[in-house]
């Protein structure tokens, strides 16, 4: 059975990990995975640095897109992925999460009549602005095999129509499963691999981590700065260092919004460390030994709570009610009173860690899921 796999950002790239290394080490004789890499993250340090450090099969196709073409990123990769499902001819197609690579996955397996398989389906956040939203939904309802991380998950699923069918799976007769989070699979993988290292070579203590990247925070003038500002005088009050890997999204309309001469003004601030991007295993070692998680990532903010961190989500929303639910975590409204607020509350309080995305066991069950189904 050949299943060619779509990844296109670092968090798909880290979230295939789980199921790529399950397939190689336990259903190599009956799973041929194909992984396609759209490039729609073309940064060295925002994906291929991935593949090294832990250990993935590298892609046998990788896009190159051209930013500048007249023809946009997105139809780039759709228009590059048709000509590879035809080549191919895999039995099923599988996507990861939400973003404009697994769109395009899902287009070209509904337009082809092959079967979809989407992992960390059902996720919701009832905000039809986000892009991410609308690749859900599309992705979802083309698909024929949906892998929930959540009871949410499913429960939101049941709420469009979707459930799980009897007989032979296919978009119209869709199979939906309870699979857990494969990112719990990773974590549980690299949590032991110490990396103390980045630690040790910013001095860290006493820190807080900063990530956002979301085009609702960085493209917007007003609100940019209303973050950065709200930041730098909790930062200032509570004398905590915020350690800040940039996103290349971000520093660019930092920089285009207000300048270098802000920009450097952040970056020599006593209690700013302001750095590039970093490896998977440094995330995980700076999340563990942090105080708060402050970010604007889906990814993220689970891997706080799986980690037993509480974080503050710089979004009006989240597709991860349950850490909401569970009072770890908080949106955050950008104003600096209830930013500091959010802060005290969470870190005075009794957090409970509840197991809500698994047993750490998703990639197995997965791969049993689709030598069952798919034939």
């Amino acid at each position: 059975m050949k299943i060619l796999t779509i990844v296109g950002t670092r968090p798909q790239i880290i979230k295939s990990f789980s199921l790529s290394k399950e397939i190689r080490s336990n259903f190599n004789n009956l799973i041929n995975e194909i992984i396609v890499h759209t490039g729609q993250h073309y940064d060295e340090k925002m994906s291929e640095i991935f593949y090294e450090e832990i250990n993935l099969t590298l892609p046998k196709y990788e896009f190159k897109l051209d930013p500048k073409h007249k023809i946009s990123p997105l139809f780039q990769i759709i228009f590059n992925l048709e000509e590879i499902v035809k080549k191919e001819k895999p039995n099923a197609m599988l996507v990861y999460g939400d973003t404009n690579s697994t769109f395009a996955g899902a287009y070209i397996a509904s337009k082809l009549n092959i079967k979809l398989l989407h992992v960390e389906a059902g996720l919701r956040s009832y905000d039809k602005n986000m892009p991410e939203e609308l690749n859900r939904i599309f992705t979802d309802h083309l698909s024929s095999i949906l892998f929930c991380p959540t009871k949410s998950s499913i429960k939101n699923l049941e709420i469009e129509g979707i459930s799980h069918s009897k007989g032979s799976c296919s978009m119209t007769n869709k199979k939906v499963y309870l699979s857990g989070d494969v990112m719990y699979d990773n974590l549980l993988h690299n949590v032991t691999k110490k990396n103390k290292n980045i630690l040790n070579r910013y001095k860290l203590k006493n820190f807080c981590l900063l990530t956002f990247h979301r085009k609702s925070n960085t493209n917007n003038k007003n609100r940019l700065k209303k973050i950065v500002d709200s930041l730098v005088k909790f930062s200032e009050k509570f004398k905590k260092t915020l350690f800040f890997p940039i996103h290349p999204r971000t520093k660019k309309y930092f920089k285009l919004f207000f300048g270098n001469n802000k920009y450097n003004y952040l970056l020599s601030h006593k209690f700013f460390k302001i750095i590039d991007p970093i490896s998977y295993t440094e995330m995980i070692s700076i999340i563990k030994n942090c105080d708060l998680v402050i970010t604007d990532s889906g990814g993220v903010q689970k891997e706080a709570y799986l980690l037993e961190k509480p974080s503050i989500i710089i979004r009006n929303e989240t597709e991860w009610i349950e850490i909401l639910e569970n009072g770890s975590s908080v949106l955050w409204d950008l104003r600096f009173e209830t930013f500091v607020k959010s802060y005290e509350e969470l870190l005075n309080n009794k957090l409970k860690f509840q197991k809500l995305f698994g047993n750490g066991n998703s990639a197995n069950f997965i791969c049993d899921k689709i030598i069952d189904e798919i034939r």
